[in-house]
């Protein structure tokens, strides 16, 4: 009797074993696909949606008390198509509107194809609305995407104004400072002698231009801050690394803050992505920028 319980038992531990094993193997490979799909999932699906909101304060040498705390709303690189949603879009106006800028900005970018400029999405950013107006530039997918149609889309859609190789003083208050929108770098349509043509050298300058290398040839001074976009940051960033894969005319200021000749280039991350559709350590931004 013995004998045959202690066999029992040996069985029974033996099949315990079994689906011991059996149980933990499955859990092991249940969890493994479930980190794989959670890092394809965060890239694809989490970062890309995930905006944030930077906050820069910038000095500029003989800045009129005036243009003290002017605050400045920036986006980029909206790249409308298929990646980008309209809840993604409705949270960047969202954002911007929350921090009842001064002034907005946007540097280039805004489609992907010419057939994603529907009017429909456009029209999301006529919820955009500032004191000092609200400009942009166009970018190397616009032009790539037919320019005069793309500026035809945003005027008449949304509040954007685009300038073009063209600028213009703004009254704040009783100051005033330069707006210059330089056209898109990348294709050649950059004509910074027209651009600057009739602004005084000692006004203070907000220079708009896609491509953030540009800072390199354009006459940046102690009063002047590039806003830029086009980089998108590189979309994936690895700790110690920084981006992967940077564009032309992108790779020297590629994120944030920089000093170059004096004056001030921002690169701002982009809100929207291109292919491949990822982000990651780089999430979507929208920047705001107080002068001091």
């Amino acid at each position: 009797m013995e004998e045959h319980a202690r066999r029992e038992a040996d069985i029974w531990s033996v099949r315990m074993s079994r689906r011991t094993f059996l149980r933990k193997a499955l859990t092991g490979v249940l969890a493994t696909e479930g980190m794989a799909l959670l890092a394809t999932a965060y890239p694809l699906l989490v970062e890309p949606n995930w905006l944030h909101v930077t906050y820069v304060r910038i000095p500029l040498s003989g800045l009129p008390s005036g243009l003290h705390r002017l605050r400045i709303a920036q986006f980029s690189d909206v790249h409308l198509g298929p990646y980008t949603r309209d809840g993604h879009l409705r949270d960047v106006v969202r954002a911007i509107m929350a921090h009842r800028p001064d002034i907005i900005l946007f540097t280039g970018d805004m489609v992907t194809r010419r057939e994603n400029a529907e009017p429909r999405r456009l029209e999301i950013f006529r919820h955009l609305s500032a004191p000092l107006g609200i400009w942009g530039v166009l970018g190397n997918h616009d032009h790539w995407m037919d320019a005069d149609r793309v500026h035809e889309l945003i005027e008449r859609w949304t509040p954007i104004r685009i300038l073009r190789n063209e600028n213009v003083s703004i009254r704040a208050g009783d100051e005033h400072f330069w707006l210059v929108g330089v056209d898109d770098a990348w294709v050649g349509a950059d004509k910074p002698e027209e651009a600057f043509a009739g602004v005084p050298e000692d006004a203070v300058r907000l220079v708009l231009m896609h491509e953030p290398d540009a800072a390199d040839w354009l006459p940046l001074d102690g009063r002047t801050l590039q806003l830029s976009g086009h980089t998108h940051g590189g979309q994936v960033r690895l700790p110690f690394v920084g981006a992967l894969l940077l564009p032309y005319l992108g790779r020297k200021y590629d994120a944030g803050l920089y000093r170059v000749k004096g004056g001030w280039v921002y690169t701002n991350r982009g809100v929207g992505v291109i292919t491949p559709p990822v982000r990651f350590n780089c999430r979507p931004e929208v920047t705001i920028i107080e002068l001091a």
